[in-house]
């Protein structure tokens, strides 16, 4: 019975710790796409406030 439970726990612990290395693992491969969305959104976010922003100078240059 003392070797079953020390079985178990040697498997949670050694499953606990491939779970952790294939989380890491997971993160780290998520991060460039994550990285590459995230450019992209500020890239139109940037554009978008551009455009803004010189349609108001436009705005008020003509108003001159």
């Amino acid at each position: 019975m003392e070797n079953a439970r020390q079985i178990d726990e040697r498997l949670r612990r050694i499953i606990g710790e491939v779970s952790d290395r294939t989380g890491v693992e997971i993160k780290k491969s998520l991060l460039p796409e994550y990285e590459a969305t995230m450019a992209a959104l500020i890239e139109k976010q940037s554009r978008q406030e551009m455009v803004r922003f010189l349609k108001l100078l436009k705005e008020a240059v003509s108003r001159l």
